[in-house]
């Protein structure tokens, strides 16, 4: 598993480590070494307490998009549309 780690200068004391996507894991150290070692015990360490799952929200999931998936998939003139939108961006990057 990897993880991002935002690490910063925290001058004169040394480094701050906060893990992305982990608010609360925010680790404060004299050398990067020390605080990249601390953030990846942290890490370890709330892994093993808690239980990482996926919550699957099935079709009720508040996509905006959701309702124009596939609003097209019978328009005979669609595709016709896609080559005009295709051809005015080629000329529009030929222009620049």
């Amino acid at each position: 598993m990897k993880i991002n780690v935002l690490l910063r200068p925290n001058l004169p004391a040394g480094y701050v480590a906060t893990v992305l996507g982990w608010p609360s894991l925010i680790i404060e150290g004299t050398t990067k070494d020390e605080v990249l070692k601390r953030a990846r015990e942290s890490v370890t360490q709330q892994l093993t307490q808690f239980e990482l799952v996926t919550l699957d929200l099935g079709q009720n999931a508040s996509d905006p998009w959701a309702k124009f998936a596939g609003m097209w998939e019978s328009d005979p003139t669609f595709d016709d549309f896609l080559a005009e939108v295709a051809a005015y961006r080629k000329e529009r990057d030929e222009q620049e």
